[in-house]
């Protein structure tokens, strides 16, 4: 199968405080699956839905500031192994500081 991606994706475990916008605001902390320079994957709450914009402090690699960035939820999928979170979900990057997204990259080459 053809790789549809235009940018590769990489293992990372980082840390995350995300909460929703609009009128169900949810706030809840979880940690990366992977990451790529336009968005990432992980767990989230049953309560966000695909296309959600959802606000992001990521945690770095390099234990400064936290990257804040906004994203917008592109797909979710069932977690099937017992799990806090229910859902996978693919969040693609809105809004975030260039020089921010490489941070987040650097410890993941």
């Amino acid at each position: 199968m053809k790789e549809r991606r235009r940018f590769p994706r990489y293992d990372s475990a980082l840390e995350v405080r995300y909460s929703t916008q609009g009128n169900a605001t949810i706030e809840s902390h979880t940690v990366t699956k992977n990451i790529s320079r336009v968005g990432v994957r992980m767990p989230v709450s049953r309560i966000v839905k695909n296309g959600d914009i959802i606000d992001l402090d990521i945690k770095p690699p390099d234990n400064k500031a936290p990257v804040s960035a906004v994203g917008k939820v592109v797909w979710t999928r069932n977690i099937t192994r017992p799990a806090f979170f229910e859902l996978d979900a693919g969040v693609e990057f809105i809004k975030i500081n260039s020089s921010d997204a490489e941070r987040l990259l650097q410890s993941s080459y």
